[in-house]
């Protein structure tokens, strides 16, 4: 197999979206090669090890799920690694193009991972300024244009961020620049005299080709985004036609599979608008959009929602007095009450309610940079509820808005909106203090200032969990140049152009215009009691509420249900955080029991004593998490009762509506999710584990137990031991001197009757002859029964000994 044969998968010159290996080993070989020659230019073994690193695939897979001081680490590796890298390559024959053609085949491959294009810039920059440096010394015609090739892909992350945004505008202009940069390419490729080394001659072709492709790839787009546009805003005659000749170019065009799949996508997107140019479409004369980004707030332990909901408000007060921001929005005002109106002044026995307070961000601005009109305002603000749903939520008003314009509003939302500050000069988006990427961006800054304000609370928030709900107040039917308007909200649903109002919000975009193509079999509708002529619909996470016979302020009403089902989503995230939150202390703390009761095992003496002591302090702390974990259950079942009684709202009719709503928005979903939770957690897993560690714990205890009671009574016996030894010494010290006395006592009495008396008799010599016989029968008789009884005490606790238990 040829190796620099351009159609070859093995060529040097690699082309997007195909295997590279080749050209990644040529790359080695050769800067191997110079370092073994000693060359001026060559790389060192670090800096050949750090390229080793940096041009393989899996170093790229790794850094998008790296977190900030990590991909500081990755950009450093980019600046030490790349521009050495660069120099040495541009010494090798043909290498600067190589290096270019495989790096872009590289980030090209790195970009189907992320909507993020920011470390993929900061590549090619780096890369790019150093070939730029390289050539002021030599240069080299072709690796010129390869590197301004690789440097062609910030336009197409432009093109990319324009169609995240949404906007068929902007992608035009976009698609535009990248149409000149391409043609310049082309042009440039086409003056270049073919070389006359085969090598280069092969790089040449390569080039060109890839060249060409991009040329028509974005001819494509930029034609099929004018051409989109200008059918959504009016009827445009051979039309039909148009889409024919682009698909026809791109047929024609030897592309790579991957962009023929994406030109194919564009295309048929832009077939679904020609072939409603015929159908009745929606326009929307009056209405709104609010974006709803719920997240729940945990505290310390025992620290209630209305306690949380204080102290965030004092510190959001603390930031409005001195002129700070939230997420890069300045604090407007803050309110301590919800923005509800008195349906929601329901109260129950204990007086709770749904309230909360409210903290007002300043107007966020919406602007295509060149375009006629004002753009769009949004109104933002962050919603604490005492009940635990809290909500970040955006409002935009509609108003003269055409499908295609509604589409774009509700674009707004997509979690991979793109980034508005790599295309400041075709649309902006900005607060008083500055640019924002977009909506997305900004509820995550929000979110940490939001944590930020408590220090002690945890934010619950699910990425990419949003709601979207779009209120129809006035709609009209457009018919060609004619617009009537509409009685009833039921004829919405008939008319083309209703998909972004009732189809769920997908991240991303896939094609131009894509909203067209959505497929709104699986609408679900609801009828309301609150409403005159009305229109509930829901998917996912996209509501549509219309209603053209109701005064504003029942809308409202029906508004503000939508927001709290929607809300609900972040207040059991955090439900479900804390429960997983428990249980994996619960989990440590077992797995630190077990690794106790292993080490108890092989123990002996006062280790085990002292492990069994340590085991014991762990269970107690096992079982005070528990129930901290019953508490914090049993807290959120009667918040959960309260959400489904009555009493919430002032009314059993608006009962039976914020029923619907939440059933319409997957509630009974939600809770029967967080109690299933609860049960796995404390009625599957949990308690099992307890028992186990209970009964280990026990017979870790009884084996101890016996170890001391047979450590006791040795000890006892010892101690009995010596007992009889002194009793027996005493005892016979007893019965030595009951002898002495005794003979002492016959040897006095003796001497006595011996010597006699002269005044006594023989009648006083006969008693006291008696009584000194008593005294010493006594004296035996004492001596003989202690003697006795310290022998039957001393038989009796051998006796216990000898048949105490174990």
């Amino acid at each position: 197999m040829d190796r620099d044969d351009p159609t070859s998968p093995a060529s040097v010159f690699a082309s997007v979206d195909v295997d590279a290996d080749a050209s990644r080993q040529w790359i080695a070989d050769g800067l191997t090669r110079q370092a073994e020659l000693g060359e001026r230019f060559a790389l060192s073994p670090q800096q050949r090890a750090d390229l080793t690193q940096l041009l393989s695939g899996t170093w790229w897979e790794a850094i998008f799920e790296q977190d900030g001081d990590a991909q500081e680490e990755s950009r450093a590796l980019l600046e030490r690694a790349l521009p050495p890298a660069v120099r040495a390559a541009d010494r090798l024959p043909s290498g600067g193009l190589v290096l270019a053609l495989y790096l872009r085949n590289l980030v090209n491959s790195a970009w189907a991972l992320t909507w993020d294009h920011e470390t993929l810039a900061v590549a090619i920059r780096i890369s790019c300024d150093a070939a730029t440096t390289a050539r002021k010394r030599r240069a080299d015609p072709l690796s010129t244009l390869g590197w301004r090739l690789l440097e062609f892909l910030l336009l197409e992350f432009r093109v990319e961020s324009a169609l995240l945004a949404g906007r068929l505008d902007i992608v035009a202009r976009s698609a535009e620049d990248a149409v000149d940069a391409a043609a310049t390419l082309v042009t440039a490729m086409d003056d270049l005299d073919s070389p006359e080394d085969a090598h280069a001659a092969t790089g040449m072709a390569v080039l060109a080709a890839e060249a060409s492709n991009e040329l028509v790839y974005y001819r494509v787009v930029l034609d099929g985004a004018r051409l989109a546009q200008r059918m959504l805003e009016a009827y445009v005659p051979g039309a039909m036609a148009e889409l024919e000749r682009l698909r026809s170019l791109v047929a024609s065009t030897p592309f790579n599979p991957v962009d023929a799949s994406e030109l194919r996508g564009h295309l048929t997107a832009i077939g679904t608008v020609c072939a409603s140019q015929d159908r009745d479409r929606l326009h929307i004369d009056e209405g709104r959009v609010r974006f709803v980004y719920p997240f729940g707030v945990r505290g310390h332990h025992h620290q209630t929602h209305l306690e949380l909901t204080d102290a965030l408000v004092l510190a959001a007060q603390r930031r409005l007095t001195g002129g700070g921001t939230l997420g890069g929005v300045p604090v407007a005002g803050i309110r301590r009450r919800l923005d509800l109106s008195d349906v929601w002044q329901g109260t129950d026995t204990f007086g709770r309610g749904y309230r909360g307070a409210t903290i007002e961000l300043g107007d966020i601005r919406v602007e295509h940079v060149g375009a006629e009109g004002s753009g769009q305002i949004i109104r933002t603000r962050v919603q604490l509820s005492h009940l635990g749903n809290n909500a970040i939520i955006f409002e935009v008003d509609l108003a003269g808005s055409a499908a295609h314009r509604v589409a774009e509003t509700v674009h707004l939302a997509t979690p991979s909106f793109g980034d508005l500050r790599e295309i400041p000069e075709l649309m902006r988006m900005y607060s008083d203090q500055g640019d924002l990427a977009g909506l997305p961006q900004l509820v995550d800054d929000l979110l940490d200032d939001i944590g930020s304000l408590d220090p002690e609370a945890t934010i619950a928030a699910r990425e990419g969990s949003f709601g979207v709900i779009t209120s129809v107040l006035a709609a009209s039917r457009v018919h060609g140049r004619t617009r009537t308007a509409l009685t009833a909200a039921g004829e919405l649903l008939d008319l083309w152009g209703n998909q972004p109002l009732i189809h769920p919000l997908p991240s991303g975009a896939a094609s131009i215009a894509d909203w067209t193509m959505y497929d709104l079999d699986g609408i679900h509708t609801w009828s309301l009691l609150h409403l005159n002529s009305e229109i509930l619909a829901s998917n996912s996470n996209v509501s549509l509420l219309a209603s053209l016979g109701s005064p504003d302020f029942a809308v409202a009403d029906i508004e503000s249900f939508l927001e709290f089902a929607h809300s609900m989503h972040g207040m059991y995230q955090g439900w479900q955080d804390a429960i997983r939150s428990f249980a994996e202390q619960i989990a440590r703390l077992l797995r630190d029991a077990e690794l106790l009761l292993a080490g108890a095992e092989p123990a002996s003496g006062q280790d085990r004593a002292t492990t069994i002591a340590e085991l014991d302090e762990l269970v107690n702390r096992v079982e005070r998490t528990e129930l901290a974990l019953q508490s914090f259950v049993q807290s959120n079942e009667a918040i959960m009762l309260f959400i489904e009684s009555p009493t919430i709202v002032t009314s059993p009719p608006l009962r039976v509506d914020l029923d619907t709503v939440l059933t319409s928005n997957g509630y009974p979903r939600l809770r029967d999710g967080f109690t299933r939770a609860v049960r796995d957690v404390l009625g599957t897993r949990l308690q099992p584990l307890l028992e186990v560690v209970h009964r280990r714990m026990e017979q870790s205890f009884a084996a101890e137990q016996a170890i001391l009671a047979q450590k006791q009574r040795e000890h006892e016996a010892a101690l009995e031991e010596r007992r009889e030894a002194r009793d027996r010494r005493n005892s016979r010290l007893l019965e030595l001197l009951g002898a002495v006395f005794a003979v002492v006592g016959f040897a006095g009495l003796a001497s006595v009757l011996q010597a006699g008396h002269p005044e006594w008799g023989a009648v006083e010599a006969w008693i006291l002859f008696a009584s000194v016989l008593v005294l010493a029968g006594l004296t035996g008789v004492v001596l003989a029964a202690v003697t006795r009884a310290d022998r039957r005490e001393r038989n009796r606790r051998r006796s216990r000994h000898e048949n105490a238990p174990g």
